[in-house]
């Protein structure tokens, strides 16, 4: 089942992107751009995906469709670089979060610096604010936190491994041999080409395509295509997609 997708988004939760990317305008947005499959992911935090499905159950309602959402989050680890965790539905992105609370730096957020960190309740109005700076690090590596994520039925892809800043690539100089996955991210701008150039020893790995969305203008349009595997209409919710990523069942 080929799917179009973009799996790198921040809603307004992350106090770098803009105010006016709520739950209901991403997945509004989304829609409009055909995209099949999003995932919320938010830095160090899921706490707007509920609100986003309840954005998806409404336009379902009015449209008969709605793009799929995966609940997410974009952690950066204690090298300094940036992985993106996928996890099966919200409750086990919950229990994460909970756990990666005890592992971050813990510090007030500075709205005028940083931006507000809102939180949005189902109807996707302002709900509240998120008063620690969700930018802070966790203490944790990231095969900790891959295995981490692996033992909660999630599935770990390192963030923009082509860009200069909180990427993998940029802080350890290659993809370590202890890194189990098989599934690397590129920026959406990124030059391909160019870039296997520079690495061809990654050639092997699965890409994707995602457009790190701070502002609804920048969400993919159309998006990439993720061929996955065993997957048809009956069986295509985030439990399945992130099944999948973990079975290394696509192409």
């Amino acid at each position: 089942m080929n799917i179009s997708y973009d799996l790198h988004i921040h809603s307004a939760l992350s106090p770098c992107a803009e105010n006016d990317m709520t739950p209901g305008n991403i997945v509004g947005m989304s829609f409009l751009n055909g995209l099949d499959l999003i995932a919320i992911t938010d830095h160090q935090s899921c706490a707007n995906i509920r609100s986003a499905l309840a954005a998806a159950d409404l336009l379902r309602m009015e449209k008969n469709t709605a793009p799929v959402i995966i609940a997410g989050m974009e952690i950066e680890c204690a090298e300094g670089f940036h992985v993106l965790a996928y996890f099966p539905d919200p409750d086990t992105a919950d229990s994460f979060e909970v756990y990666l609370q005890g592992h971050r730096f813990i510090v007030p957020n500075r709205p005028e610096i940083f931006g507000q960190q809102y939180l949005f309740d189902d109807k996707d109005r302002i709900a509240g604010t998120v008063p620690d700076l969700l930018l802070t690090a966790v203490d944790l590596s990231s095969s900790q936190i891959e295995r981490s994520v692996w033992a909660a039925g999630g599935y770990m892809v390192p963030a923009h491994i082509d860009r200069h800043s909180y990427s993998m690539m940029e802080s350890l100089g290659c993809i370590p041999e202890e890194f189990n996955g098989k599934i690397l991210e590129l920026s959406k701008h990124c030059d391909q080409a160019a870039f296997f150039n520079l690495h061809p020893e990654l050639i092997s790995y699965y890409f994707l395509r995602n457009s790190d969305a701070h502002r609804l203008c920048d969400i993919s349009d159309p998006g990439s295509l993720l061929d996955l595997l065993q997957i048809g209409p009956d069986t295509f919710d985030a439990t399945h997609v992130v099944q999948a990523l973990r079975e290394k069942s696509f192409k």
